[in-house]
């Protein structure tokens, strides 16, 4: 099957124009977590489905794994995806309430490379519903295995130097406060990161990864 086949058949199945759909292979990293790694070149795209399937796999690929990417209006329509460049990195986002003890997908966005995490802060207020004056602590995200890895990301670093790269996970949530610290069992990221895998080994007897996140 031609990969624009598969594109139409994609717009058929989900209701979203071809025109409007932006397909990334999957990689493997070192730490063996699965990320968005690359949008499909139009090269790649002129290939059939099999074709494609067999260049993946010389990237040591076991099956051809893609990536939806999809821009959603306020009235949940698609719209035009946003020009990536080669300074653009592709992050995805978790909100985190420690009240609620709940971590959860919130969007996505891309950043540059050459910013600083602190640029992107009124947009991760807007997308959390805080007020703009609200201090804001931003977690990646790197791995359950065999331990949870949960770096804090400073606000003043540019990306590049944080090794921040397409598909990666930023967790944020707001920054505790000393007199509320104690009110919370897990009050930031990696303290609820490191609660959740103990958790599923108690429950389970044995360790499995957990559904990391539902894009939409």
């Amino acid at each position: 099957m031609p990969f624009t086949q598969f594109k139409e058949e994609v717009a058929k199945e989900l209701g979203i124009p071809t025109q409007f759909q932006r397909f990334w292979l999957w990689a493997k990293r070192q730490n063996h977590t699965y990320r968005p790694n690359r949008p499909l070149t139009p090269q790649e795209e002129a290939l059939t489905v099999g074709q494609l399937k067999e260049a993946a796999n010389k990237a040591h690929n076991a099956e051809l794994k893609l990536f939806l990417e999809v821009e959603l209006g306020l009235d949940l329509k698609p719209l035009a995806l946003p020009d990536k460049t080669r300074d653009d990195i592709l992050l995805f986002f978790k909100l985190y309430d420690p009240e609620k003890e709940q971590l959860r997908y919130v969007g996505r966005l891309f950043v540059k490379a050459s910013g600083r995490p602190q640029d992107i802060l009124p947009k991760l207020r807007k997308m959390a519903g805080f007020l703009q004056d609200d201090d804001v602590e931003l977690y990646e995200e790197i791995k359950f295995e065999p331990n949870v890895m949960c770096e804090y990301i400073d606000n003043r670093i540019i990306f590049r130097s944080c090794q921040l790269e397409d598909g990666d996970i930023v967790c944020f949530q707001k920054s505790p406060k000393p007199d509320t610290a104690d009110q919370f069992r897990y009050p930031d990221v990696p303290s609820f990161l490191v609660y959740i895998r103990n958790r599923q080994l108690s429950t389970s007897g044995r360790w499995r990864s957990p559904r990391r996140m539902i894009f939409a």
